[in-house]
């Protein structure tokens, strides 16, 4: 039994199946490469220079471009799929689905195998809720790699499962068993999601105490010193990906915040949706209209947005007589656990 780990990389965002590397890593059951390999691929399309985050791919527009195309690596590609192998991706569904829409636009017969996830291995294993990037897995691992080379991505999924089972004295089988894991499958250009019941219990534990801090926390902005700041749907995620910063009206009460004040960011969109947090710095701005830009355009605050969408999205949560009245304060913060 072999271990058989890619990744792909795609170019182009609006392109379903832009693939234009597919990392490749081989190993046997001691976890020995065997063979790695960056599979270059002409995706024939544009290349799309920003994404959701800024990326550094290591391979270059031209290298792609003189690549060959997937229809004239298919045969290589397929065959590496062949054999007694635990073939594995992480955050497997995103690769499956770009695989599967690649095959699609190359015109080539669709591939068939099975697959685990190595985040979501990770994830129940490590009791990880949101699943985590191989960056990160990587630093709390205490591996390196270079992210985005799709063959070095592909490793350190490799990585990730081996300390799996060195984390849980198991071999692959017996963690299987242990994870109650039911392998993903990929045929017909379709794909089932790889399923693990340790991992669905721990997140069906995980949302019931969401659900109780809620309430808790639901409880406390009826108290009479609490400051709490609506929010829009969208801002709300945007500081749920991690952005530590909001903008609201800077009306009389949210004057008196300072550095160290408990502060309660509030989405209503049917059920109430609260987030605790400490304020670190206050920042002044005169306007909605100069917090929109001053914001890169592909950042998720305000991405997809004209200005007058994103400052209609602003009014129907904060009152523009008041944003006229006292201008508009961006708050820092950092969350409060617990």
């Amino acid at each position: 039994m072999h271990y058989l780990s890619i990744d792909l990389e795609a170019c182009n965002r609006y392109v379903k199946g832009s693939v234009f590397s597919i990392g490749v890593v081989e190993a046997d059951e001691d976890f020995n490469i065997l063979y790695k390999e960056d599979i270059i691929i002409n995706p024939k399309c544009k290349f799309v220079a920003k994404f959701r985050k800024p990326i550094e791919f290591s391979v270059t527009k031209e290298q792609a471009e003189a690549a060959p195309t997937l229809a004239e690596q298919y045969d290589k590609i397929k065959a590496l799929f062949q054999g007694d192998k635990i073939i594995m991706a992480h955050s497997a569904n995103n690769d499956m689905f770009m695989l599967n829409e690649a095959c699609k636009r190359a015109r080539v017969p669709a591939l068939k195998f099975e697959y685990i996830c190595t985040q979501m291995i990770y994830s129940a294993i490590y009791d990880v809720m949101n699943g985590i990037g191989l960056d990160k897995a990587a630093d709390e691992l205490g591996l390196t790699f270079t992210h985005h080379k799709a063959d070095d991505d592909a490793e350190m999924a490799l990585r990730l499962l081996q300390s799996c089972l060195e984390k849980t004295g198991c071999t692959y089988p017996q963690l299987e068993k242990k994870l109650g894991i039911k392998k993903g499958r990929v045929s017909g250009y379709d794909f089932v999601p790889m399923q693990s019941a340790k991992l669905d219990k721990l997140r069906k534990l995980h949302k019931q105490e969401k659900k109780n801090e809620q309430k808790k926390l639901r409880n406390e902005i009826k108290g009479v010193n609490t400051i709490a700041v609506e929010l829009d749907v969208k801002t709300f995620e945007w500081m749920r990906n991690g952005h530590n910063c909001v903008y609201t009206v800077n009306e009389p009460l949210v004057q008196n915040l300072k550095k160290g004040d408990t502060l309660y960011l509030v989405k209503r969109t049917g059920n109430l949706d609260v987030v605790k947090v400490q304020v670190e710095e206050l920042s002044l701005y005169d306007s909605f209209l100069e917090v929109y830009l001053s914001h890169d355009k592909e950042s998720l605050l305000v991405r997809n947005e004209t200005e007058l969408d994103f400052l209609e999205r602003m009014y129907m949560v904060h009152d523009p007589d008041e944003e006229k009245a006292h201008g508009v304060v961006g708050i820092t913060f950092k969350p409060i656990e617990g």
